[in-house]
Parts: structure tokens; C-alpha cells; sequence
């Protein structure tokens, strides 16, 4: 029977042979510089890596930390990061739990936000701002519950907060509230500027104040929220606030 190599909290030298590469046409490993991993690793599996990034994961090191020794060793950050999640690719089962979060909190504020801007125009659709207020008060308590569930996830598992899902689907509803927050906000300075170099002849009214405003007090701390949630899920700039601290 093969021997598994011994495990040590020392990653692998990603510039050192790799006997167990299950390719044999592939480009010889050893001729890969300590510093750009990130080909070493598209370009074979090494079993000695999956085995320690395994060890270390069920010792409770975080991919900060893992990223941290790695790039000890002399790999890249970004190629330290990409190995560093490896084992937990594989095993990611919170999708379903952040994408609900995510969706359900961006309907929410869709949804009421919609409805304030139909019932201030000045010819309301209410009908549709009905519809629009019953998506909000729907997915409200969706969203407060799975934030519950969420939470008590990340405090039974250390590893849930760097699930790839959990940074994938805060950093969505970050993009599309500063996208929708931007948009918002341009249209009303552009509203401005032609209301007082007469470019148009619609009158400025102060409900379209009053619009952005609310637009921009429910996606300013909805952005702030998701950005600082998908922070916490990226393991490079963690890890180096880690190092700072």
C-alpha cells in the first residue's frame, strides 16, 4: 500500500516535485517559482497540498491564517488565497442559506422603496406600489430570519464566513445597490443642472428631493452591510487586517 507523507503545519514548497501528479504530459512543477503558485495549481493536484489544507482546516485554522503560512513559504498572496479555499470549495454547502439572505434583503428594499416612489409621483401607480410593498413586507422577515440563521452558522462553524457562496452573493448585492444608489443619485444632479440651465422645461419639485433621499437612506447602509459582510469573507484583505492588528 502507498504511504501518505507525514503531515506538519509547514505547507508544501510549491517549487518541489510533485510525484503524485496524476498527469504525466503536464508541464514538470519544479520549474514553477515559490512566488506565482497559482500555476502550480492549475496545472496539477497535489496530494501532499490537499492533505495539509485538509489537517490544517480540521485543526481550526482559518484561510487567513493558512494564507499567512503559505505566503511564508514564499507563494503570492492572491496564489496563497486560491489554496488557501480549496478545501472548502469542495465542502461549501451555505449557498442556499446567503443567497436567500441576499435576495430577500435586496426584494425588501426593492420592494419599499419602489413602493415610496410610486405613492410621491406625481401620478401613482398604486396598484403597482401595493404589489411592490407586499414584496417588501414579504421578504422582510425572510431576510431577518436567515440573518438569524446565518449568524448561528458562522458561530457553530468558524469556516462558514469564508464560504465562497456567502462572498459571491455579498458582493452581488453590494454591486447592484451602489449601481442602483449611483443611478439614483445622477439622475436628481442631473435633473438639477437642467432645471437651472433651462435645458428642460419641467419644473424641479422638492418630491424629487424627497425620492432620493429615500433611495439613498435604504442603499447607503444596505451597501455598507454587504461590503463589509464580503470583506470578511475575502481572505487576503482579512488576512492582512489580521496582520495589522
Amino acid at each position: 500500500m502507498p504511504t501518505t507523507p507525514p503531515l506538519t503545519t509547514t505547507p508544501p514548497n510549491p517549487g518541489a516535485p510533485n510525484p503524485g501528479a496524476p498527469n504525466p504530459g503536464a508541464p514538470n512543477p519544479a520549474t514553477a517559482a515559490p512566488a506565482t503558485g497559482a500555476a502550480w495549481i492549475a496545472l496539477t493536484v497535489d496530494p501532499r497540498l490537499d492533505a495539509w489544507l485538509t489537517a490544517r482546516r480540521n485543526a481550526g485554522a482559518t484561510p487567513a491564517e493558512i494564507t499567512t503560512a503559505l505566503v511564508a513559504s514564499g507563494w503570492s498572496a492572491d496564489a496563497a488565497a486560491t489554496a488557501s479555499l480549496r478545501s472548502l470549495r469542495r465542502s461549501d454547502r451555505h449557498g442556499l442559506l446567503y443567497g436567500t439572505l441576499c435576495w430577500s434583503t435586496g426584494l425588501a428594499a426593492v420592494g419599499f422603496t419602489t413602493a415610496a416612489h410610486q405613492l410621491l409621483g406625481a401620478t401613482p401607480d398604486r396598484p403597482f406600489a401595493a404589489l411592490a410593498l407586499t414584496v417588501s413586507v414579504v421578504a422582510t422577515p425572510i431576510a431577518a430570519v436567515t440573518a438569524v440563521a446565518a449568524r448561528r452558522t458562522e458561530h457553530r462553524s468558524t469556516h462558514a464566513v469564508w464560504s465562497p457562496s456567502r462572498r459571491a452573493w455579498f458582493a452581488i448585492l453590494a454591486t447592484c445597490t451602489a449601481v442602483v444608489g449611483i443611478v439614483r443619485l445622477v439622475t436628481y444632479v442631473y435633473a438639477v443642472i437642467a432645471s437651472l440651465t433651462a435645458a428642460t422645461t419641467e419644473p424641479l419639485l422638492g418630491v424629487d428631493l424627497v425620492q432620493v433621499v429615500i433611495s439613498l437612506t435604504v442603499a447607503l447602509p444596505l451597501f455598507w452591510w454587504s461590503f463589509t459582510e464580503w470583506r470578511r469573507s475575502n481572505v487576503v484583505i482579512s488576512g492582512l487586517r489580521e496582520e495589522r492588528s
